[in-house]
């Protein structure tokens, strides 16, 4: 048997170094209050890039069969992430879409176009209607169909809205994750035996009560059909995949339908993990094996991503 990995991964304000006069990226030019100059941006393609290439190595041999990204900001971005020296090897191809979110970053797939095909692809746009009546957007939700080793895999990824001032968008949140829920009822409606992943940064721990009830996650093997699992359940409570006032958590989650779970289907789910690679860790006294992040408020560290990527091994 075969195995894959795939991963998700938030990159932590991903910006190329050009002005989008639509996009509040003013911060993120050489001339802004980041000094986000094409050195430093190299530097972060170089980083995501290396470590992207990393994930799953010891499994399975090779990078991520696809991956999904967060907090990127365009095309370019992802072109020059792909085309770089430690990816260009491995041939893969980007699925992007430009969303409404006003300071211009969106989700993304990446995959290996010799290994994947692309049946469809599509953003779902998040809007909520606020107290005052105006409308809030948020980086869209991507949804791919895509095909594997002849097996096809229904593929969401997702970034919900952030938990800050007093989480002012718990509502927000719940009304998206019913949306998707909706999207996930309507394919298991119509193929019990559909393969579905949801990969993500969910703002939210996987016992999040919210989390459990609208998207019916569960770390149990035996499930009811249309319950999704979640192995980040199984995680314990001193690991995650970021830091938050010295307290770990795990925001960063992959989800499974049920089929994964079929020892007799040809495509199974093996198991789940942080990247936790030394490489990616702070190396600061302080925040010692925190991952190491581009910024501290204004102050440039010059280091990877705020967040560890998550990954799962799929046999085949």
């Amino acid at each position: 048997m075969k195995s894959a990995a795939i991963a998700f991964y938030n990159t932590e304000n991903f910006f190329d170094t050009i002005d989008d006069p639509e996009k509040l990226d003013n911060e993120f030019t050489a001339h802004g209050s980041l000094k986000w100059t094409e050195k430093r941006y190299r530097n972060k393609v170089w980083k995501i890039s290396h470590t992207i290439s990393q994930i799953g190595w010891e499994e399975t041999g090779n990078p991520p069969l696809f991956a999904g990204l967060a907090e990127i900001e365009n095309k370019t971005v992802v072109r020059d992430l792909i085309q770089s020296e430690n990816l260009r090897d491995y041939h893969y191809d980007f699925i992007h879409f430009d969303s409404m979110d006003e300071r211009g970053i969106d989700n993304t797939l990446i995959y290996r176009k010799e290994f994947i095909q692309i049946v469809a692809a599509e953003a779902i746009r998040q809007s909520f209607v606020k107290a005052d009546g105006l409308e809030d957007y948020t980086r869209d939700d991507l949804y791919i169909k895509l095909k594997f080793n002849e097996e096809l895999m229904n593929v969401f990824v997702v970034h919900f809205p952030s938990r800050s001032n007093n989480n002012e968008k718990q509502d927000f949140r719940n009304q998206i994750m019913r949306n998707l829920r909706l999207r996930i009822d309507e394919i298991l409606t119509n193929e019990p035996e559909s393969k579905i992943i949801l990969m993500g940064d969910l703002n939210g721990n996987p016992d999040d009560p919210f989390a459990k009830k609208i998207l019916r996650t569960s770390n149990k093997i035996h499930m009811s059909d249309f319950e999704l699992y979640n192995p980040m359940l199984n995680f314990k409570d001193n690991i995650g995949s970021l830091k938050h006032e010295n307290q770990w958590i795990l925001f960063d989650q992959i989800i499974f339908s049920k089929s994964f779970l079929n020892k007799n289907n040809r495509l199974q789910f093996r198991s789940a993990h942080i990247y936790q690679n030394e490489s990616i860790q702070d190396w600061d006294k302080k925040f010692k094996g925190s991952p190491f992040r581009t910024f501290a408020g204004t102050k440039y560290l010059g280091g990877y991503s705020d967040h560890f990527p998550v990954y799962a091994i799929l046999n085949y």
